[in-house]
This record gives C-alpha cells, sequence and structure tokens, in this order.
C-alpha cells in the first residue's frame, strides 16, 4: 500500500533501523552498568556491616568476661601504670593529658587476644571517673577496611 506525502512515495515499512536498534542497545546497557555499579556497593556494605558485626559480638563477648572479673583480677590490672594516680589535684582530668593511658593503642594493658579474625586489647584506668571504680576501655581491630573501635566500660568495688 503506497501513501502519498508531500509528493514522495513513502512505502509502509515495518521493523527497526540499525540507528535505532544501536540507540536501545546503548541506554540498555547504560542501564545495565548502573545496575551492576549499585550491586558491587550493596556487596561492599554488606560486607562491612558483616565485620562490624562479628567484632561487635567479639568485644560484647570481651567485655561481659571482663566484668564477670572481680575487682582484683590481675586481668583488670593498669599494667604499665599509665592509668593509676593520674589525677593528683582531683579535677577528674588526667594531669599528664595521657587521658589515663585509656587511648594507648600501641601498648596497651592487656591483648592482644585473637579472636577469629579480630585483635582485641584492653587498657585499664583506676579510680576513673571515682575513686574504687576502673575504666576498662576494648578496643577491637577488625581485618580489611573497617577502622578500629572501641568500647569503654565502668567497673566498681564493691564493698559489703
Amino acid at each position: 500500500m503506497d501513501r502519498v506525502f508531500c509528493g514522495d512515495s513513502i512505502t509502509d515499512n515495518k521493523g527497526f533501523t540499525l540507528i535505532e536498534v544501536l540507540i536501545a542497545i546503548f541506554i540498555f546497557s547504560v542501564g545495565i552498568l548502573g545496575v551492576a555499579t549499585l550491586q558491587i556497593t550493596s556487596i561492599q556494605g554488606n560486607s562491612n556491616a558483616r565485620q562490624i558485626s562479628e567484632a561487635t559480638n567479639a568485644i560484647t563477648d570481651r567485655i561481659e568476661a571482663l566484668l564477670a572479673l572481680d575487682y582484683n583480677d590481675p586481668l583488670l590490672d593498669d599494667t604499665n601504670g599509665n592509668g593509676t594516680n593520674k589525677d593528683l589535684n582531683g579535677d577528674g582530668i588526667d594531669d599528664s593529658g595521657e587521658n589515663f593511658g585509656l587511648d594507648d593503642f600501641g601498648t596497651p594493658d592487656h591483648g592482644p587476644v585473637a579472636v577469629g579474625a579480630y585483635t582485641i586489647r584492653w587498657n585499664i584506668a583506676i579510680d576513673y571517673p571515682l575513686t574504687n571504680t576502673k575504666t576498662i576501655r576494648v578496643i577491637v581491630e577488625p581485618p580489611g577496611r573497617v577502622p578500629n573501635f572501641s568500647f569503654d566500660m565502668v567497673k566498681a568495688r564493691y564493698s559489703n
């Protein structure tokens, strides 16, 4: 069937031209690349979340074990002395500026202890924040690109 349009004869063709097919493939490829990038980012995020969850479980287990110990247990001693008698004027601030040795990741009071792929260390500050208490900072070092993180807790001496 012929149609007349502006004096030209146009036949009724069915199908796509090569240019239309190439444009459609390009648009489809861009969409697929976007989905693939999204999937890779999602997998990396899930991996980091899994590592953080495992590290949190490991550190929670260590915290529970340390809190179950007696106040005078050797695992709750300030072995390097940088967290003992550091607040001589009683203002609650470490007079030496070292945060009672809690930030000493290089030479911690205890550790390293390997728990799976994680390394756990802990530092003790005696009589901080109050007399007859010990502040315990537990530091976990996960593998990979997840940064180290720490949790603090305070253990008090109970008298009967």
